[in-house]
């Protein structure tokens, strides 16, 4: 693993890691350089910024600019509060893209006083945030939604989630138990190698971000919170005037490709992408695929 590990660090030299401040928070961006208009890459839920390395490393080889956050809760950034989180995180988007929206140069269309809109890019939840973008706002040119939380679940992740809850009296005993943080991480890692994607350094990074037991609840609560505002209703087609293309892996135990018709049918200016044999993170396994989509959204952003 650690030999694996070494090789990608130094793939990823070209990746930037910086810490800035988005509005009321504090996050990690992991950034690229290159041209046109900013393509903002959003995590899932429990995920980090991570998750997208073998993306801009793609990306960068492309000559995109892009850039990866943390959002608030997860991986180095600073916490959520106690407001709806969904409506949080629509505010964190905005600020972030004020942040990093670039200006763009004498090659592209736009001008620093009147940049190409942004390309905003998610995965699961994240995906969910980046449709909850694409309305008829100034900042956003695309959306491009791996696998988008709100259209629907598979029903074993239902199933899962109903026994966490009738297991909770005992998980906040397992909370007090102060387990070490390596023995915490390496359970997770494992769940990710098993459950989401391949790749040991990709699993040991999902799992790093947990310093033991109290993040696992932490990290409970907020998702929990999250369930109950997506099956709330969070996505309101009739609001997304940008266009949009979905991409989904055909083998994603997580989200059901499914829900994706309802979509397609309400958006008129939507397209859908399976990704044959990849899971829930195509970013992780078919980043050239991704990559092609992000091109036509860049495209489709320039006007």
């Amino acid at each position: 693993m650690f030999l694996e590990c070494k090789q990608d660090v130094m793939a990823e030299a070209q990746i930037v890691d910086t810490r800035i401040t988005v509005g009321d928070y504090r996050t990690r961006v992991l950034e690229v350089s290159g041209h046109g208009p900013l393509v903002l890459l959003l995590h899932g839920f429990a995920d980090s910024a991570d998750t997208w390395r073998p993306l801009l490393l793609e990306l960068a080889a492309r000559g995109q600019r892009a850039a990866a956050v943390d959002l608030p809760g997860f991986g180095a950034a600073s916490g959520v509060g106690r407001t709806d989180l969904l409506d949080e995180y629509d505010g964190f988007i905005t600020a972030a893209l004020q942040v990093l929206h670039p200006s763009n140069g004498p090659a592209d269309t736009g001008s620093a006083a009147d940049p190409i809109p942004a390309v905003v890019v998610g995965n699961s939840m994240g995906a969910t945030l980046a449709l909850r973008a694409g309305t008829d706002r100034s900042d956003v040119g695309a959306v491009v939604a791996l696998a988008p939380a709100g259209l629907g679940f598979h029903p074993v992740l239902h199933t899962m989630s109903g026994a966490l809850d009738r297991l909770l009296p005992a998980l906040r005993v397992a909370y007090r138990v102060p387990y070490p943080a390596i023995y915490v991480q390496t359970l997770i890692a494992a769940y990710y190698r098993v459950r989401l994607a391949p790749g040991l350094c990709n699993a040991w990074r999902f799992g790093s971000h947990y310093d033991g037991m109290r993040d696992f609840r932490r990290i409970g609560v907020i998702g929990r919170r999250l369930m109950a505002e997506v099956q709330a209703g969070c996505l309101d087609f009739s609001t997304m005037t940008r266009p949009i293309i979905l991409v989904w892996g055909s083998a994603d135990p997580v989200c059901d490709v499914g829900g994706a018709d309802a979509l397609i049918d309400a958006v008129t200016d939507s397209r859908l992408l399976v990704v044959p044999g990849s899971g829930h993170l195509p970013q992780i396994e078919a980043p050239d695929v991704v990559a092609d989509a992000i091109g036509d959204a860049v495209d489709l952003a320039r006007g």
